[in-house]
């Protein structure tokens, strides 16, 4: 039988708020907001690193605006890239193909900032060869 000494209350009542602190995630800002967004257009640039990262400008029609626009988007190591159903890299999506995906739309401090989390392009293939 466990017995609970008057003196060490104050000391669970500590940790039992430090660990309600760390496991949700600390102090959050309350203008720190995202969504995601499903997304259809056209390539218009792609900006590659070495390592896999990069940028891809594609240009879409905007609902909320009522014509087309462009946006950049961040391609990072964790955004999925499939070509016609095979998993790709962003090197290999060409400049002016038409691609679909999600991306991440974060609020942060009145900045906006697109993050590709998918990108999957169809190309039409060739038969033969």
């Amino acid at each position: 039988m466990m017995v609970w000494h008057p003196r060490s209350l104050p000391r669970l009542l500590a940790m039992s708020l430090l660990a309600a602190f760390v496991a949700g995630g600390g102090c959050r800002k309350e203008d720190e907001t995202y969504e995601i967004v499903q997304l259809e257009g056209k390539v218009e640039e792609i900006k590659a690193n070495p390592d896999g990262t990069g940028e891809i400008t594609v240009t879409y029609f905007s609902e909320k605006q009522g014509q087309e626009t462009s946006g950049s988007g961040l391609v990072t190591k964790e955004t999925e890239i499939v070509i016609n159903g095979v998993l790709a890299k962003l090197q290999d999506i060409k400049k002016g193909e038409r691609i679909r995906g999600e991306v991440r739309v974060e609020k942060k401090a009145g900045e906006r900032r697109q993050i590709a989390l998918k990108i999957y392009v169809d190309r039409a293939t060739t038969v033969g060869g």
